[in-house]
């Protein structure tokens, strides 16, 4: 499946998110944000899939499987009139950071829920909209100027790719991608250049 192109001025629009976020945590630009905390702030839940385990147990051993991780990492859906994140908790520390980023990320953008599957029961996959999230998520993490920060760090040889997934709660592979779409990385050789 091709990507879809983001609509003009996204990236940008992102990066407005990140910084507003940031500030109204009282955050700098470039510091460490907790999924957890900017959901809260936002009051929006966020509900484990163990929180389910005394009313669906053979649910919740499944998803919670090798196979099950595979199938499910989070969703945002509406509890009566609330958004709530629901969450896959088997998935380790950082990829639960990405997945509620994702779905913070929708609920930031005012995406509309759709319901889960159409009419002949194949999943509703709405690609720009996921797109989008999937471009604001890691953006929310690992924002413009902490990118640039963490890349000038590694050049002076003052932070390893492992310390810097640490100080984010990020992946590595969420890490070097955010640190490559953001010219970061470039920027840094050059000025250790001249």
């Amino acid at each position: 499946m091709a990507k879809v192109r983001l609509r003009r001025g996204f990236k940008s629009e992102a990066s407005w998110y990140s910084k507003s976020v940031r500030a109204e945590l009282g955050l700098r630009p470039h510091d460490p944000i907790c999924p957890w905390s900017l959901a809260a702030h936002l009051d929006l839940p966020v509900i484990k899939v163990s929180d389910f385990i005394q009313i669906e147990p053979a649910a919740v051993a499944y998803l919670h499987s090798r196979d099950g991780q595979d199938e499910f990492s989070a969703i945002t859906a509406d509890l009566g009139s609330r958004r709530v994140i629901i969450h896959n908790d088997a998935h380790d520390r950082k990829r639960q950071a990405a997945d509620l980023a994702h779905e913070i990320a929708h609920g930031l953008l005012l995406h509309n829920l759709a319901p889960l599957t159409g009419i002949s029961g194949e999943r509703n996959y709405d690609r720009e909209i996921e797109e989008e999230a999937s471009w604001l998520g890691p953006t929310l993490l690992v924002p413009d100027e902490a990118a640039l920060s963490i890349a000038f760090r590694l050049a002076d040889r003052c932070l390893t790719m492992q310390e810097a997934s640490d100080e984010y709660g990020v992946s590595d592979p969420l890490l070097k991608m955010r640190l490559n779409v953001s010219g970061a990385i470039i920027r840094a050789s050059r000025r250790r250049a001249a």
